[in-house]
């Protein structure tokens, strides 16, 4: 039986200038330096503004042009969003919102989501990933979707690196950006500072370096059933000194073929999945489809 698409016709807010003042402020999230003025970020395409409405995120506005509406997803997303923060558009309005050749169907302002170091888990057996001075947006929002897919209990990203509310790192991580604690420390030594007051302390505590030229591969890893930091370094330079001398253990992906490394993203999700597999748990105990709340999930195929 065919679901019937409900109406947007009637939504309140509209606005069709480009010269409008709030038009201005969402395109200007484009740049870095206005977003980390006002600590509001730009999403686009209906999966991932789902996922920031279904993951509680402060969201500013949901914005949509009813002509670029192709799914049904799409049009039960804008019809169950809190209608005082929807805003119906133009296609003018939407083509210098878009970074991608076709528009996404529904975008949204949101606000900054990264913790502070102190608020990232303190007790238990967690399994942090640590990203060294990432660079590339695709890297990086590749290996957030890993860790969060896989069951990590926290990212931790050193500075300086590619903004986190890059559109590339915000698309590549298809909503997961929105599924688990990220924090970005301001450099080498506050990541330091802050581990060497929180989990140096104990014992138990196992600090990993992906190193591509490590001698031990990283399917011999054991023992994890404790509190675990893999840490991966830098896509040019590799892992900062300081952080390598103070890893417990360094592990490789051994390569046969012609080959000598894989990029940091694929290195991360082969030594993540495996870490996660042989701990026998990650963060949530059931798969995401048997967790995810009714309400916003629209019938229909996922648009892009």
């Amino acid at each position: 039986m065919k679901i019937p698409i409900p109406s947007t016709s009637n939504r309140p807010n509209e606005l069709t200038s480009v010269q409008n003042a709030r038009v201005k402020q969402w395109v200007a999230l484009g740049e870095r330096k206005y977003r980390q003025k006002t600590r509001s970020f730009r999403v686009e395409g209906a999966r991932l503004v789902t996922e920031a409405l279904l993951t509680g995120q402060p969201i500013e506005a949901i914005i949509y042009c009813e002509s670029c509406l192709r799914t049904q997803r799409a049009r039960h997303l804008v019809q169950a969003a809190p209608s005082d923060i929807v805003w119906r558009v133009s296609e003018e309005i939407v083509a210098r919102l878009s970074t991608r050749n076709r528009p996404g169907e529904v975008f949204c302002v949101c606000k900054h989501l990264d913790v502070p170091l102190d608020a990232l888990p303190r007790q238990g057996r967690p399994f942090f990933v640590v990203l060294d001075e990432p660079q590339g947006p695709g890297n990086l929002g590749t290996t957030l979707r890993t860790a969060e897919g896989a069951g990590a209990d926290a990212v931790v990203i050193i500075e300086p690196a590619v903004d986190l509310y890059h559109p590339g790192v915000v698309k590549a991580t298809v909503g997961s950006l929105f599924g688990l604690p990220i924090a970005r420390a301001p450099s080498v030594q506050a990541f330091l500072d802050w581990y060497d007051r929180t989990w140096d302390a104990r014992p138990d505590t196992r600090w990993i370096a992906a190193i591509p030229e490590a001698e031990k591969d990283y399917g011999s890893l054991d023992d994890l059933d404790r509190p675990v930091f893999v840490v991966f370094g830098n896509e040019q330079r590799g892992l900062a000194p300081e952080l390598r001398r103070r890893a417990h253990l360094e592990v490789s992906i051994r390569m046969l073929g012609r080959a000598d490394s894989l990029n940091t993203s694929s290195a991360a999700a082969v030594i993540i999945c495996d870490i996660v597999r042989k701990r026998g748990r990650g963060r949530f105990a059931q798969p995401q489809h048997l967790r995810r709340a009714a309400g916003l999930e629209s019938p229909g195929k996922d648009s892009p």
